[in-house]
């Protein structure tokens, strides 16, 4: 599965991807966060295009969060009471999930909701 750990950028240009190739994650240019199921958008935090994107940062505190070149937060996961055991998956049934723990017992605590199986 493609993986993002606690406390890691995805900057504009930048995606994951899922093992089996069919699901992709992706922090666009146009500053959207978008999911692609088999090359078609399933998901995207908004329909606006904007100019003045960072990138999208796992925090040290759970919460996902997409920000300005200013540091200005223009969308979030709402999981920031999680703490540092949060990380990304980009799973083969099309859904994008935020875990909290480890592997086995790790418990989902955002997800995009994007099932294609």
């Amino acid at each position: 599965m493609g993986k993002l750990d606690n406390d890691n950028w995805l900057y504009p240009g930048d995606s994951l991807t899922s093992d089996n190739g069919n699901n992709e994650f992706k922090m666009q240019e146009d500053g959207k966060i978008c999911i692609y199921w088999e090359g078609d958008c399933v998901w995207q935090n908004t329909e606006d295009q904007r100019d003045d994107i960072k990138g999208v940062h796992l925090q040290d505190d759970g919460n996902f969060v997409l920000y300005t070149h200013d540091d200005e937060a223009v969308w979030a996961s709402d999981t920031s009471d999680h703490g540092d055991g949060v990380y990304l998956a980009v799973q083969d049934d099309g859904n994008v999930v935020l875990y909290n723990g480890e592997d086995d017992d790790a418990e989902a605590v955002w997800a995009s909701n994007t099932c294609q199986e």
